[in-house]
């Protein structure tokens, strides 16, 4: 059985996370069973995008920086990187938004950039994958409890997305534009990136349109750890009220045996009432979404979920365009959706700083109940 600890924290106050964090960790032998004196740690935050931490679009930094001073007491050097969605060019931005610079500055962490990559074939598929994830000692991800418009839930598999570098996540996300392909894809990702140890930042999350800031942030008040990311991920989707195997990349990474995905053969410590959540408002993710491309090509088209503008929200940033993989936006203020090119991967409604950009489905969508 997989260990999945728990622990309930309501503050991001550096002494309360440093105690939880301790806590949590205990039940998997603390921090001294990964890191060794001279390890390099690579700590893999959720950084999507430059956004307030109050929207909770981010990992804190109050847990980023309680981790690395732990592995710096167990001798390990500390690094600190992710791919923030868009150009390679955001990664400044988003360091000095999400308090990771100030982190860095403060604890002597080095931030490393992800403009790298190294090649790998996994399935008979080309990925690209950083370099520092791959040339690290040591990877310990730092997911935060999100839900998510595609995949349901944004945790420890999902956060392992931003090992691909910049654009060549629109590659993917073009070549597996639906739930069952890209869930695929996630899995390929986590089988070439193996974290050692999965901490999640589920203090103040978020429920409904997530991950970005057109999610509506709520506070889960916990951490959750592990050393096996599925299982995190498993019953954390149980706590969030997704039916077993609803998260589809989750039980795909079950069935490949990446990890324990059946709730069940779980085992799990701490304070297991700090995943009482209550009802939590989730995207609904249909069951056209989740057949083969091949299956469901005429009904998809006529029922994908397509994003829409509002249109006094929009800033003129251009970050729609600059992520998505068909080309489909084209910059302005407001910017232009071809919708008849649009894969539906949502990309856009992630990283639009506003939260301007919300998923919308169609009459007939709404009859096969695609997304709400």
């Amino acid at each position: 059985m997989s260990i999945v600890s728990v622990v309930t924290c309501e503050t991001y106050d550096l002494d309360a996370v440093r105690k939880a964090v301790t806590a949590i960790l205990e039940p998997l032998g603390g921090i001294s069973r990964f890191v060794r004196p001279g390890m390099r740690v690579l700590l893999k935050p959720n950084l999507l995008a430059a956004a307030p931490l109050e929207r909770a679009v981010t990992t804190h930094p109050a847990v980023v920086e309680v981790v690395t001073e732990l592995v710096q007491q167990a001798g390990g050097t500390v690094w600190i990187g992710d791919s923030p969605g868009g150009p390679l060019a955001n990664t400044p931005l988003v360091w000095q938004a999400s308090g990771m610079m100030e982190v860095a500055q403060r604890t002597g962490a080095l931030l490393v950039p992800f403009d790298g990559m190294t090649w790998k074939r996994l399935n008979g598929q080309d990925y690209f994958i950083a370099r520092p994830p791959l040339e690290a000692d040591l990877v310990i991800n730092l997911p935060k409890l999100k839900t998510h418009n595609l995949t349901l839930l944004t945790g420890a598999v999902k956060n392992l997305f931003g090992t691909v570098p910049g654009t060549r996540k629109r590659e993917l996300h073009y070549r597996a534009p639906g739930v069952p392909d890209f869930s695929h894809v996630l899995v390929d990702i986590l089988e070439l990136v193996r974290p050692a140890l999965t901490i999640m930042d589920g203090i103040l999350g978020q429920e409904g349109y997530g991950p970005g800031a057109g999610g509506t942030p709520r506070f889960y008040n916990c951490l959750v750890a592990s050393t096996d990311p599925v299982a995190l991920d498993a019953r954390v989707a149980q706590a969030l009220g997704c039916r077993p195997g609803a998260v589809l990349h989750v039980a795909l990474a079950g069935q490949r045996g990446l990890g324990v995905a059946d709730v069940g053969q779980v085992d799990l410590r701490g304070e297991p009432q700090a995943l009482d959540f209550g009802r939590v408002r989730l995207p609904m993710t249909g069951r056209l979404m989740r057949l083969p491309a091949w299956a469901a090509a005429p009904l998809r088209r006529i029922t994908r979920v397509r994003p829409r503008l509002i249109p006094e929200l929009c800033i003129g940033c251009g970050r729609c365009a600059e992520v998505c993989p068909r080309q489909a936006i084209t910059p302005g203020h407001p910017p232009h959706f071809d919708l008849e090119a649009c894969v539906g991967c949502l990309c856009c409604t992630e990283v639009c700083p506003q939260g301007g950009i919300r998923p919308h489905r169609s009459p007939l969508a709404r009859l096969f109940g695609t997304v709400d």
